[in-house]
């Protein structure tokens, strides 16, 4: 991932090589962050906030499948009580 994050960002940084020595420090920095930002939004990454939503859902799945199953594993234990 980070290779290709590094491909992308020097792809982005030859387009605009020619404008980077004409430009003032801050235009210069103000491309490379607009360069990164492109690069990073093309590599279809999610943002540490859409993580931790989907870790959290993640949790709260894993316990509702829990209760599911021991109250699965109860049902049948009781089937196969009545079923005797």
């Amino acid at each position: 991932m980070i290779d290709q994050f590094i491909k992308q960002l020097g792809s982005g940084l030859e387009q605009t090589a020619d404008m980077l020595g004409k430009l003032p420090k801050e235009e210069i920095q103000a491309q490379l962050h607009q360069v990164a930002k492109n690069t990073l939004t093309k590599m279809d990454l999610v943002t540490r906030e859409e993580f931790d939503i989907q870790a959290a859902m993640l949790v709260k799945y894993r316990e509702r499948l829990a209760k599911l199953e021991a109250r699965i594993a109860e049902m049948e234990k009781q089937t196969e009580i009545d079923g005797e």
